[in-house]
């Protein structure tokens, strides 16, 4: 069995906060990637995806700091399928990114690779 070597370690948490219900944000991400569903997780071509409700939800805090983004009522554990190139993993983060931005989604990327991703991840963006 051959080891693929990463530059980074590519589990990517995306934190996201919309008030639509799971089931909602599930079959939405999912369109967004193209991914087949299970419940909350979903799977596509570089990646394995679970969506997941945040234990540590607050509507006050959700939208108050810069650290705001812990706070949002979702979250999204992102782990690469068996021996993906890299580069194409973090462009399909890039995508799944930009696609939840652009549809007014709120959404920030916790990984290694955050210098790497549109906005940088999101985080702070402006003052990066």
């Amino acid at each position: 069995m051959l080891l693929v070597e990463y530059q980074y370690d590519l589990f990517t948490k995306i934190f996201l906060d919309t008030d639509l219900e799971k089931t909602s944000v599930v079959e939405t991400v999912s369109l967004m990637v193209k991914g087949s569903t299970a419940g909350s997780r979903i799977v596509t071509e570089q990646a394995e995806i679970f969506i997941f409700n945040n234990g540590d939800f607050d509507e006050e805090r959700r939208n108050r700091g810069s650290d705001e983004f812990l706070y949002y009522k979702y979250y999204l554990d992102i782990e690469p399928i068996e021996d993906v190139e890299e580069t194409l993993y973090i462009k399909e983060i890039s995508k799944i990114l930009t696609k939840l931005w652009d549809s007014g989604y709120k959404a920030v990327a916790s990984c290694d690779f955050e210098e790497e991703l549109p906005r940088k991840g999101g985080y702070n963006f402006e003052e990066r």
